[in-house]
C-alpha cells in the first residue's frame, strides 16, 4: 500500500496538521489552510485549464475518459524519468480513452514548452493553478499522479518515480 493510501498516516498526518494550526493560533500566527487531497473513491470537481498552446479546454474534455493528472515540473529528475513511460502509456492507450493533462509547478512557464517539444511529448501540458490544487489538494512532492476514472471518481494517487509495470497498472482503468 503506498504511503499516500495508508489510512494511519493520514490520521497521524491530520492530528500533526491540527496540531500545528492549534500552535500557530496559541503563537498569535497565521496558519495556512492547505486544500485537503481527495481520497479514493471521492469525486473530483476538474477545473477547465489554459494548455502551455494558449488553448482553453473545459472541464467536459475529460468526461467519459480515464484520465492521468500529473503535477510535475522541467527541472525535476524523477519526472524525467517518468513522463517518457507516461508519453508510452498514452501511445498505447489513448484509442480506448485515456488522456493525460501534465501540470506544472515550474515559476517561468517558457520552460514547458520547449521541454514538452523537445522531448516530444504529445500530452496535454499546462500551469499547476490554485483551482487545480483546489480540486486535487496540496500534495507535496513530484511526481504525483491521480487517475481519474470515466465515472469522475478518484481511482489511484501514486508518487515519486514508478517502475513500468506500475505505469502500465494505470491502464486497468480504462
Amino acid at each position: 500500500m503506498s504511503a499516500l493510501h495508508d489510512p494511519d498516516r493520514r490520521r497521524f498526518s491530520f492530528a500533526l496538521a491540527t496540531a500545528g494550526l492549534v500552535g500557530a493560533a496559541a503563537l498569535g500566527g497565521q496558519p495556512r489552510l492547505a486544500h485537503a487531497q481527495p481520497k479514493v473513491g471521492d469525486p473530483v470537481v476538474l477545473p477547465s485549464v489554459t494548455t502551455i498552446e494558449g488553448k482553453t479546454l473545459p472541464a467536459s474534455q475529460w468526461r467519459g475518459k480515464v484520465l492521468i493528472v500529473e503535477k510535475f515540473a522541467t527541472w525535476c529528475p524523477f519526472c524525467k524519468v517518468m513522463n517518457p513511460k507516461i508519453e508510452k502509456l498514452l501511445q498505447r492507450e489513448r484509442s480506448r480513452g485515456l488522456e493525460v493533462l501534465a501540470l506544472s509547478i515550474d515559476r517561468n512557464p517558457a520552460e514547458v514548452p520547449k521541454y514538452m517539444q523537445q522531448h516530444g511529448y504529445t500530452f496535454h501540458a499546462a500551469m499547476w493553478t490554485p483551482e487545480w490544487e483546489k480540486a486535487l489538494g496540496d500534495v507535496k512532492g513530484l511526481p504525483i499522479f491521480w487517475i481519474i476514472g470515466r465515472d469522475g471518481k478518484l481511482k489511484q494517487i501514486e508518487s515519486g518515480e514508478l517502475l513500468d509495470e506500475d505505469v502500465a497498472e494505470f491502464a486497468r482503468w480504462l
